[in-house]
């Protein structure tokens, strides 16, 4: 009987997370707090809550609560730093980093969050460091990807943010804006033919051999692409009417 009153406040919250009710959550959550102002499922439960309704300030002010009892409560400092986030207070955030990974080294939410964190205030070489530590775990991993192609565009290094903008799109199709900034950086390197086929969304593999087709020919690499592109069209229009 005890075991299933200490499990009710955890099942009614998760009711309620469930169902999407927030506010409610905040209000259960803090009715709990009065009773007993360092109940661990409360705080870190109306912290999370709070983050929902973007209420970081709040957020903030529980996760500090919780981390009074635990300073290394993962749950509270991750809240914390999302919460940070939010509000743009990028040291916070660093700082939150750096405990949750003393712990856990490698924890790619909080290295990702860290990298973007470091680009914030300027350290781009760090976060270069950050999104490569991430890599080493998951080479998959799209948003530090995406991430280190951004920092290196910026940076002016824009064969390093090719090549980066290539692996994204290896990947996933669900940034449109790549090709655009692809054939932004081959433009800026002077690049024109390059740029062209980035533009179209063709993938550097593809566009070596695109422009070595062309050069065989004697042709233009747009003349070539676009011959490609009638012939893949016609293939797929005869698929269609078999």
């Amino acid at each position: 009987m005890t075991g299933l009153i200490e499990q009710e406040p955890y099942l009614r919250i998760k009711k309620m997370f469930d169902e999407k009710k927030f506010d409610e959550i905040i209000v259960y959550c803090q009715k709990l707090l009065v009773k007993d102002p360092k109940n661990k499922i409360a705080l870190q439960n109306i912290s999370t809550a709070y983050n929902i309704v973007g209420g970081y300030h709040d957020a903030i002010q529980s996760s500090n609560k919780m981390l009074e009892i635990d300073k290394n409560d993962e749950f509270a400092l991750k809240n914390k730093m999302f919460a940070n986030e939010k509000l743009e207070n990028h040291d916070e955030v660093l700082k939150c980093c750096e405990q949750i990974l003393v712990k856990n080294k490698d924890d790619v939410d909080t290295l990702i969050g860290k990298g973007i964190a470091l680009n914030k205030t300027g350290k781009h070489d760090d976060a270069i460091s950050a999104y490569k530590q991430v890599l080493n775990i998951d080479s998959h991993n799209v948003d530090s990807l995406l991430n280190l192609a951004i920092t290196y565009n910026y940076l002016q290094k824009y064969t390093d943010a090719i090549d980066y903008y290539d692996k994204v799109q290896d990947l996933t199709q669900e940034f449109s804006s790549i090709p655009f900034e692809k054939s932004k950086a081959f433009k800026a390197l002077g690049k024109t033919d390059d740029a062209f086929l980035a533009a179209q969304g063709i993938r550097l593999q593809e566009a070596e051999s695109i422009k070595a087709n062309a050069k065989l020919k004697n042709s233009s690499v747009q003349h070539v692409y676009e011959l490609k592109r009638f012939y893949e069209l016609s293939r797929l229009k005869d698929n269609d009417s078999d």
